[in-house]
């Protein structure tokens, strides 16, 4: 896969999972930016994803163009794109496309669900983390050359230094 297509999947993701949301009946009201019921906010997900990778030569992650409030990614040559999505109110198990290609475990004490194939390709996945009460951290891999298993242990690795980062709950 060249780098250009790894982005158009990156892009494609990002999109489909930021631009889904679930109908709510009701009433309207005001959502809660404490940091309880928010605990995503304030945080960038450029400045997250970037620590998540120092020392692996990743040049600086970049606003998506999907979703840029919450969402970011970068591209190193021959390898593939990596990128981070953090999300407020917004749960692990809403917008999976095709639940036959995840798996449900834990990244250290956090509950997560890990996706194959994103977007149709074998060299994307993705590992969707939870942060209470309401929120998600995704971390994703769409790698240049390789396996679907290469892509997932990539993105267990990424998802394992991202865990590190985010806001302690419970």
């Amino acid at each position: 896969m060249s780098g250009r297509l790894a982005v158009c999947t990156m892009t494609t993701f990002v999109a489909l999972v930021s631009a889904c949301t679930s109908p709510i009946e009701g009433t309207a009201a005001p959502s809660a930016t404490t940091p309880e019921a928010a605990p995503l906010v304030g945080m960038s997900a450029c400045l997250t994803l970037d620590k998540a990778l120092t020392g692996q030569g990743f040049p600086a992650a970049s606003l998506s163009t999907a979703d840029p409030e919450h969402a970011c990614s970068t591209l190193k040559h021959n390898v593939g794109t990596y990128g981070l999505t953090l999300q407020d109110g917004q749960t692990i198990e809403e917008n999976i496309d095709h639940p036959d290609r995840t798996e449900t475990g834990h990244v250290r004490e956090r509950r997560a669900i890990l996706e194959r194939n994103l977007n149709g390709t074998e060299l994307g996945c993705a590992v969707r983390m939870e942060v209470p009460p309401r929120s998600r951290a995704i971390a994703v891999v769409a790698l240049a050359t390789g396996t679907t298993e290469q892509a997932c242990d990539a993105v267990r690795r990424l998802a394992e230094s991202v865990e590190l980062l985010l806001p302690k709950t419970g």
